[in-house]
């Protein structure tokens, strides 16, 4: 008859140390496996977060009047660094036939109309850089408020300004707006307000586009010696539960003169 013979004490003690062995092994592989899961899932999160608020602004900023363009701090001062940026989003445009150096005016007739006692007609604006369009160009006057507008007959509209501008537009452009929007890095947010052009937009309810800004020294820039004039550059670096993400970019203005 043959003899069965069981596990001796010493098996015993080794397979339960294999095991707690292994078992550590493989507890530290699905927590490292997590950890970098939860990391990427985070760094994705910033940069989506990050990538929305810059979408926005490069389409905006895109589509502004050329020369409303205003990089400044928060006291709305011009300047070449700065926390926040401004600019005049249009609303329609067009060109205009004869000279514009009058209160009337006749341009071809845009898809969307000018609206009278609300847009703005621009013309020529090269920004003076210690000033806003508003209040004057580098040749003068070149915004007036639309006074009246016709009814379009044969591909023209005839309209009226409250005044005229001084100096006439080579590509005979005309651009209207009636909005100023400015974006601005408060802290550790990217905000956005808007306002009717020529009114305080600081004090205008804002609205959040982006968290986890680490703090700088400016955010939006122009360098004259690299930039062009349709150029603005914007570097913002955020930061949350220890990830980092930079967003360094040069944003394009189109129909600059």
């Amino acid at each position: 008859m043959g003899v069965h013979r069981g596990f001796t004490l010493v098996e015993l003690v080794m397979v339960i140390l294999l095991l707690g062995v292994m078992a550590t092994f493989s507890s530290q592989f699905i927590g490292i496996g997590t950890q970098i899961y939860g990391d990427a899932s985070r760094r994705e999160q910033l940069m989506s977060d990050a990538r929305f608020a810059l979408e926005r602004l490069n389409r905006e900023l895109r589509d502004a009047v050329p020369g409303s363009v205003r990089i400044e701090d928060d006291a709305q001062n011009g300047m070449d660094q700065g926390a926040c940026l401004r600019f005049w989003p249009i609303t329609t445009a067009s060109r205009y036939l004869g000279s514009v150096v009058s209160a009337g005016l006749t341009i071809v007739t845009p898809d969307v109309l000018p609206e009278q006692d609300k847009d703005l007609a621009i013309v020529y604006p090269l920004a003076n850089p210690d000033l806003t369009l508003d209040q004057g160009c580098v040749y003068g006057r070149c915004v007036a408020g639309v006074a009246t507008v016709e009814s379009p007959a044969s591909g023209a509209l005839s309209l009226t300004m409250d005044g005229s501008v001084t100096e006439d537009s080579p590509g005979k452009r005309v651009y209207f707006a009636n909005q100023q929007v400015r974006y601005c890095v408060t802290g550790s947010s990217l905000t956005r307000a808007s306002a009717a052009i020529g009114s305080d937009v600081s004090v205008s309810p804002s609205a959040l586009m982006a968290e986890h800004i680490r703090p700088a020294a400016y955010y939006f820039y122009r360098e004259p010696a690299a930039f062009s004039q349709s150029e603005v550059g914007v570097r913002l670096e955020f930061e949350r539960s220890g990830e980092r993400v930079v967003f360094n970019h040069k944003l394009e203005l189109l129909n600059v003169p």
